[in-house]
């Protein structure tokens, strides 16, 4: 004898499977090349275009984000929000000189420059909220940096011999 599956269980099922799916889509770290075809470079429009591009996504917790470039052309720096803001790269809380991935492990906002000389006042920084978890809310600002002790990150790049993803 056959069996057949009432048309409401059927929906059930579908629906589950659905939410399954995206709760276990949602886990995965997603890999993101900041500037995307761009990369990490002095863009030509400004400051703007790094921030129409972190507007485009929707970062979270153990996100990769690469940042690509040619060594000794640029330099990726994680500074404080107020340094960000008036382009002063002189003490950065840690800088990285070559192409490099970093995995968030934290929710905050991240202030990302170049320390080479006028490539902050051209435009080459980058804001970047780690939310939580998609459903986070809006970005409220950093209160304090991270201690350098502790990074909010792990690197990804093969080339300075960290694990790669």
């Amino acid at each position: 004898m056959v069996k057949t599956m009432n048309f409401g269980n059927v929906m059930v099922l579908a629906i589950a499977v659905v939410a399954v799916s995206t709760i276990l889509h949602t886990t995965e770290a997603a890999e993101y090349v900041v500037g995307d075809d761009l990369g990490w470079t002095v863009p030509p429009g400004g400051a703007a275009s790094y921030a129409s591009w972190a507007a485009k996504y929707r970062f979270v917790v153990n996100d990769i984000l690469y940042f690509n470039f040619t060594e000794g052309e640029h330099t990726v720096a994680l500074v404080t929000k107020e340094n960000y803001e008036i382009c002063n790269t002189t003490d950065p809380l840690f800088k990285l000189d070559g192409p490099s991935g970093l995995q968030f492990l934290s929710s905050d906002t991240f202030y990302f420059t170049c320390t080479f000389t006028g490539h902050c006042a051209g435009g080459q920084k980058v804001e970047v909220y780690i939310a939580s978890s998609a459903s986070t809310p809006s970005p409220s600002p950093v209160v304090a940096p991270p201690p350098a002790a502790s990074l909010p990150f792990t690197f990804v790049s093969k080339k300075l011999g960290f694990r790669k993803v």
